[in-house]
């Protein structure tokens, strides 16, 4: 089995920026991502469910793998929305088979 090395991002918003958080990620190059509806966890501001939010602020998730490059592209558009947007990223290395579809 043949593998090739890639970047996985996972970005963590409310569901009112997630159109222009998928405009970044195309514009950057990322050729696809998978929305995850409705995320819930616990932060340094405690626990957050789905059921304390009003219709919009939902948080969603979206995974995307994608070449370094291009990732890293992703990474500076994102960088500067959320110095005025909640959020969250996480990047890690990751392998892939059919690393051409990245």
């Amino acid at each position: 089995m043949q593998t090739t090395g890639r970047k996985k991002l996972e970005i963590i918003i409310e569901a009112t920026v997630l159109r222009r958080v998928e405009q970044f990620l195309d514009e950057a190059g990322v050729r696809g991502w998978t929305v995850l509806p409705s995320v819930e966890g616990h932060g340094s501001g405690g626990d957050w469910t789905s059921g304390d939010f009003t219709p919009g602020q939902e948080r969603r998730m979206i995974v995307a793998i994608a070449a370094d490059d291009v990732a890293r592209r992703a990474l500076e558009r994102l960088s500067a929305f959320f110095a005025d947007y909640p959020g969250i990223v996480f990047i890690s290395d990751v392998e892939v088979m059919r690393g051409e579809r990245f």
